[in-house]
């Protein structure tokens, strides 16, 4: 009985997350369009860059933008990175490569995944929203989407692929605990 019960403990949330999000997560050229696109923070630098896999968040963003798969891009993340608003320096990010100042809006209550989807359901009232992260954390983001009531998709940037290797592999083992949480603990 106790390794039944341990089983359920860890593979229900892993299950959850599929299901939630099974047939949702595309490529920027198959995702369906919507007005927004949530990009999910992921650390700022000491110099007030963004870290290489929050941009590379970001650069997906761009690309959904440019292509015409939304029109507007929420950037949700801490007030507070290494003496950052990781918001400013995801808009700032943004505008450089070319995306209207007026087509970002900042959300600098994102303090995990959890508190962005709530916020887009809740205070900024959507209904249908493509989410923005990396891979490894993509099936739980848009299953704590739809959870907070929201219609979600989700886009993902390929950090292995993108040199990111060491990162992907410590993402993918932390995102097993963090998808265990989100289950277990309703808010």
């Amino acid at each position: 009985m106790g390794l039944v019960g341990l089983g359920a403990v860890v593979g229900l949330p892993s299950g959850w997350a599929l299901v939630r999000s099974v047939g949702r997560i595309k490529a920027v050229r198959d995702v369906r369009a919507t007005e927004f696109a949530l990009v999910l923070g992921a650390g700022v630098r000491w110099d007030g860059l963004p870290s290489r896999i929050l941009q590379g968040r970001l650069d997906v963003a761009r690309a959904l933008f440019e292509a015409g798969k939304v029109r507007r891009i929420i950037v949700s993340g801490s007030p507070e990175s290494r003496g950052h608003s990781e918001p400013a320096v995801m808009r700032h990010y943004l505008v450089s490569q070319g995306i209207p100042v007026s087509s970002v809006v900042l959300d600098e209550s994102g303090v995990d995944t959890w508190s962005s989807c709530r916020r887009a359901s809740e205070d900024f009232e959507l209904r249908e929203i493509t989410v923005v992260t990396t891979r490894f954390h993509l099936r739980r983001a848009v299953a704590l989407c739809r959870r907070a009531g929201i219609d979600a998709h989700g886009v993902g940037h390929d950090a292995a692929a993108d040199g990111l290797r060491r990162v992907s592999a410590r993402g993918a083992r932390r995102e097993f605990l963090a998808t265990t949480k989100a289950f277990w603990w309703r808010r």
